[in-house]
């Protein structure tokens, strides 16, 4: 399975990916212990989002904490996996689920955050890349397009998607993309700003 790297909770962690029905139903089965800094990321899609997802510790043998977490990257809930319990634990709306160990310290409204596998740039330059990946445009600072707090929602969905790779998390960052658009199409003049103004 795929490693990814997260920050949630305020601790970073190295976690599978179970993306596929066999990586899920297999989950952490085969093991016996987790580091500390391991973890297995579960990812959903938006139908089974709606129905509810489940998860339950039957053949695992490692007690867990059982992260439920929203497709805006923010935890619902946090729930006790017993090992080899065959108790359904649900959270209507979780679109993640983050299995680690127990008392990780993780809590309600903490959020996910991918971490990305390259480089990054500067943080006084941002890069506006074409769909072949050359740079169009350089932003140095002044500019928003967006408000900050939805700028960061679009960088934590950008993150995701590019770590993992996954054709509907491209597809969760263009329905931001697009409502925040929406949003930017309908504000008063005096909340659209750019460098010359």
């Amino acid at each position: 399975m795929e490693k990814v790297n997260i920050l949630i909770g305020g601790k970073y962690y190295k976690v599978e990916l179970a993306q596929t029905d066999e990586d899920k139903e297999q989950g952490l089965q085969e093991k016996t212990e987790l580091a500390p800094d391991e973890g297995m990321l579960f990812l959903f899609s938006e139908d089974d989002m709606m129905e509810g997802n489940g998860i339950w510790m039957k053949d695992t043998k490692i007690p867990l904490d059982i992260v439920f977490i929203s497709d805006e990257l923010n935890v619902l809930s946090v729930q006790h996996g017993v090992p080899l319990s065959e108790e359904l634990l649900t959270e209507q709306d979780a679109y993640y689920v983050l299995e680690v160990n127990e008392n990780s310290g993780i809590k309600v409204g903490d959020e996910l955050e991918f971490q990305p596998k390259h480089k990054q740039l500067k943080p006084d330059k941002m890069l506006v890349l074409n769909s072949g990946g050359e740079i169009q445009m350089e932003l140095e600072g002044e500019e928003r397009i967006f408000s900050r707090a939805n700028t960061k929602i679009l960088i934590k969905f950008a993150k995701k998607a590019a770590t993992t790779n996954n054709e509907n998390d491209y597809k969760n960052l263009g329905k931001r993309v697009f409502k925040f658009l929406k949003v930017q199409e309908t504000n008063n003049p005096e909340y659209v700003q750019s460098k010359n103004q």
